[in-house]
């Protein structure tokens, strides 16, 4: 039995791994990231490095000593939350919002740059039927996704990223960076945009496909994990370089373009390289487009065969994923965004409490330190869904005054965060009133199978 990939493995496998956490949504957000942040470029860099990549690679860590994953370790803590939480995750994750935003954002790019208008739905529904039609050939056969993607989608998506990175530094459109367009800290400013993209929540699914890749390569036992942590840093090594290059590309912009996110960086390939370059931005998006759908619908329905114990086989699953996907794609990315968006952000801390105590929790195995990770998970839950009360509140126009002078005074929450303090604080009471709690929950398996 084999106990290491090779470099070229490696590489091709942490290249899958890339391309999956870049997708469309990280191909579009930094540039508009470095043109609001400007001269204060490098600060807002900084806090999106500790949101955006750290977070994530800790999310690997996490399953590498939770030795699970993402369903095993939130099951480990509570059968019952851990399960809900999962499944509620892996929804907004999958079928019913990341994916079909993907898409949606897609279609929405291939009007803008040819000026078609069809009527009615019947175009939306053949371009979706084709693009879920090559996800699901990508995502049939669950050990070979990553490597499919390392070796055929990842030169694509980095020859175009690196091209447009290289001609924005060599022929910038603006001689100078400009003052920030925002008044808060950048530091803060950037954690709080990395945060929004959720790529934490990504690699906690991620880590099921990259292990079964793993898994296929001959290789098993212990040293699954410590190749999971190898193809996490180069994976995420690379989204760092990718992230500040593109920060800077839209720093280059220096404020002459006053749009955002798909507009944006079409209209600076197109003031880059000419008409041109809206093709290429296109190639672009659809391949980034595909990475990330790929990466998600394979984890989301590695973990739902789990769930279901054999009711539904992977390929089933995967199928009427790509169906649904589809579905909700039809309905237009503003939709998708304004409605379903901030489930996915009340999803969050529940993931960020997870990965920080496998991460930072010496025994974490304990009943006594797992019923504490109950506790907090379940505050921040409940954080999570007050924060997601009052942006419903606000866009449905809900008349509920006692409710957001409560939420009004909790702490942080003017930044979303007030799950930070009440996570900390359950599990602090609930450790410190388990006293009488004891003894170690056995683990089956060191792999995250």
């Amino acid at each position: 039995m084999r106990k290491n990939l090779s470099p070229k493995e490696l590489l091709i496998m942490g290249g899958g791994l890339f391309s999956m956490h870049f997708g469309a949504i990280c191909l579009l957000y930094p540039v508009t990231w470095g043109n609001d942040a400007g001269s204060a470029v490098w600060s807002a860099y900084l806090g999106i490095f500790l949101s955006g990549i750290v977070l994530p690679f800790l999310g690997y860590v996490a399953m590498v000593k939770g030795r699970g994953n993402f369903l095993d370790i939130a099951r480990r803590a509570s059968p019952v939350f851990g399960l809900f939480f999962v499944a509620a995750t892996i929804l907004v994750l999958g079928p019913f919002f990341v994916v079909p935003r993907v898409t949606a954002a897609l279609w929405a790019a291939v009007l803008q740059l040819t000026g078609w208008r069809p009527v009615g739905k019947t175009a939306i529904l053949l371009f979706n039927g084709a693009f879920y039609a090559v996800i699901y050939v990508f995502v049939a056969s669950s050990g070979k996704v990553v490597e499919r993607i390392g070796r055929i989608l990842f030169p694509v998506l980095m020859a175009i990223v690196v091209s447009v990175i290289v001609q924005s530094i060599v022929a910038p459109l603006s001689p100078s960076w400009v003052k920030p367009s925002f008044d808060e800290n950048p530091v803060v400013h950037g954690f709080l945009a990395g945060y929004a993209a959720g790529d934490l929540q990504c690699a906690l699914l991620y880590g099921l496909v990259v292990v079964r890749g793993i898994h296929d390569a001959g290789i098993a036992g212990e040293d699954v994990n410590r190749n999971l942590i190898k193809i996490g840093v180069i994976g995420l090594g690379l989204l760092a370089l990718v992230h500040l290059g593109h920060m800077i590309a839209g720093a280059n912009i220096g404020g002459t373009i006053r749009l955002n996110l798909a507009a944006l960086y079409v209209q600076m390939v197109v003031e880059l390289w000419g008409p041109a370059g809206g093709r290429v931005f296109l190639v672009a998006l659809a391949t980034a487009s595909l990475t990330a759908t790929i990466g998600i619908t394979s984890s989301t329905a590695g973990i739902w065969e789990k769930i279901l114990g054999g009711r539904a086989s992977y390929r089933q699953i995967c199928a009427a994923s790509c169906v649904i996907s589809g579905l909700v794609s039809s309905t237009g990315i503003d939709a998708i965004v304004t409605v379903v968006g901030p489930v996915l952000d009340a999803c969050y801390p529940g993931a960020i409490v997870i990965t920080f105590f496998y991460c930072f929790c010496r025994h974490n195995n304990s009943r006594r330190n797992l019923f504490a990770l109950k506790c907090a998970m379940i505050a921040a839950a409940v954080m999570g869904g007050a924060a997601l009360l009052n942006v419903y509140a606000g866009l449905f126009h809900l008349d509920l005054p006692r409710f957001a002078s409560f939420y009004a005074a909790l702490p942080l929450s003017a930044s979303s965060l007030a799950w930070i303090p009440a996570s900390i604080a359950a599990y602090a009471v609930a450790w410190l009133g388990a006293a009488h709690r004891s003894g170690e929950v056995n683990v089956d398996g060191l792999e995250i199978e």
